[in-house]
């Protein structure tokens, strides 16, 4: 509802009848260009600061049916590594001389199709879509009405773009790291059924492959509302050592707190291995070894193919490994 005692917005018209001019007038003189005295265009200037004249790009765009705009729907805001991503993806984006809109659809499947509506009612001059649940016959329907890239999932679309994780080969790091710390059993930590992301199905898959590969028994615990009764119920058979391989940073921090709360020690009882390498998970309390998906080259690589002329081919990037206290059965010297 609008908000009476708010001012509209300017605009051009409100500062040609100011300014005694026409509003073509006002549109030259604001974009520098037009002949008249230079009397008139600073008449015309003046006013427009005075009345607090911005300009509406997006009815701009509208009009030159060209967008400086990119639009980027996020399934949620409680991951860090979406902030080191957006950051990026908003620093290449300005570099290829657009700007950024950024929306949430809360890992909900309707709320992302109504996301995307909105997205599209901007037209925007393209959009990224970072863990998407969307399927791909809906996907490839979209791709047809608007250039698209897809973050952090596997296609088979050849026609639709996707910028993502080398998954097998961090999948494969993790278990030679934690085989080399002479673990036998591992355990792949999923977050709630509520945050599930088509990601986390590819994810899974690797891991369990790569651990199969090294003949290692790889087992999936489901978060519950309680971590300590999660890592309660997983010693209740064997009180030996394990890996967790867990599926994002915010899941690893949450085990590493139900570690020490357990009396146990991370690392030496519950070696812990995580995804993104957040900022949070380099702190000296948490110490989290995580795997660094590059946001930088995703990001670059999503803008990229948004803007591209033709559709880009798949593009992966590769892991590494940041080895921290929180996975070392025997701690650095």
């Amino acid at each position: 509802m609008p908000n009476p005692g708010r001012a509209s917005h300017t605009t051009q018209q409100d500062v040609a009848a100011r300014a005694g001019v026409s509003r073509g007038l006002v549109s030259l003189a604001l974009k520098g260009e037009g002949r008249m005295s230079d009397g008139t265009r600073r008449r015309i200037l003046d006013t427009a600061r005075a009345l607090d004249y911005h300009p509406n790009t997006a009815a701009a765009e509208l009009a030159a049916r060209r967008s400086h705009r990119l639009a980027v729907v996020l399934p949620y805001l409680d991951n860090p590594f979406f902030d080191r991503l957006l950051r990026r993806l908003r620093h290449h984006a300005g570099v290829a001389g657009h700007t950024l809109v950024v929306l949430v659809s809360d890992l909900e499947d309707q709320l992302e199709r109504t996301t995307v509506d909105e997205v599209l009612s901007m037209r925007p001059a393209g959009l990224i879509l970072p863990g998407t649940s969307m399927s791909p016959e809906a996907l490839l329907a979209m791709s047809e009405r608007i250039p698209l890239c897809v973050l952090d999932r596997a296609l088979d679309e050849p026609s639709i773009p996707t910028v993502r994780l080398d998954e097998a080969d961090a999948a494969w790091q993790i278990v030679a790291h934690l085989a080399a710390q002479g673990l036998r059993r591992l355990v792949f930590f999923s977050p709630p059924r509520s945050m599930h992301e088509s990601l986390l199905d590819e994810r899974r898959a690797a891991c369990r492959e790569a651990a199969t590969d090294a003949g290692l028994d790889l087992t999936e615990v489901v978060r519950g509302d309680d971590m300590n009764e999660t890592l309660a119920a997983l010693r209740s058979d064997s009180k030996d050592p394990f890996g967790a391989v867990v599926y994002n940073d915010m899941l690893g921090i949450d085990l590493v707190a139900a570690v020490l709360a357990s009396r146990l020690r991370p690392g030496a009882d519950v070696a812990i291995v995580s995804y993104d390498n957040t900022s949070l998970a380099s702190r000296p309390e948490v110490s989290l070894t995580s795997v660094d998906q590059s946001p930088d080259r995703l990001a670059e690589a999503a803008v990229a193919a948004v803007l591209a002329p033709a559709p880009a081919a798949h593009v992966t990037v590769p892991a590494t490994l940041v080895v921290r206290a929180s996975s070392l059965r025997t701690p650095r010297g």
